[in-house]
């Protein structure tokens, strides 16, 4: 008798620890997905960002305009209305904006020749008239997920400004 008590106490154990590991990694999956939600949010952030630069900045010292954290710009997609992952997995819906810490969220790197973020090269050896300008654009974005987390991104992007045409 007293050595079925003891083998029922021990299964009872066990079955309780395997019980709080899958509780346990139920929670783990969660929080990956949480992240995974807000880090997804924060690249279609920097993907948006390079559009910007690519089709609205005419000339280095523009400052494009860039979504903030009082009106952040929603990430809608799949069927189920929120991000698709890689693997076609369907997100809730998250939202980016410009990174809060810095006062431009979209800005010419600090680094550079004369001009910071500025860098002049000749195009063409026998016309010396003609010179492009490499700007080297830094940008940091902010991604949440819809249950508050957060991931931060900083990414840069080149831009190719011709002169002399």
């Amino acid at each position: 008798m007293f050595l079925t008590v003891l083998l029922l106490a021990l299964m009872g154990g066990l079955g309780l620890a395997a019980l709080d590991s899958a509780s346990r990694d139920r929670d783990s999956a969660g929080y990956y997905g949480r992240e995974t939600a807000a880090f997804f949010a924060a690249d279609a952030g920097i993907a948006h960002a390079r559009a910007i630069i690519k089709n609205d900045v005419d000339s280095p010292s523009d400052t494009p305009a860039f979504a903030t954290e009082g009106a952040p710009q929603s990430i809608v997609g799949g069927s189920g209305g929120g991000v698709v992952t890689p693997s076609g997995t369907t997100l809730p819906p998250a939202t980016y904006y410009g990174d809060p810490s810095v006062v431009d969220p979209i800005r010419l790197d600090e680094e550079g020749g004369s001009v910071p973020g500025v860098y002049s090269e000749g195009m063409n050896l026998q016309m010396k008239n003609p010179k492009a300008k490499f700007t080297l654009w830094k940008i940091n974005v902010t991604g949440r997920g819809p249950d508050g987390a957060s991931s931060r991104i900083e990414a840069k992007e080149v831009k190719i400004f011709l002169e002399g045409y």
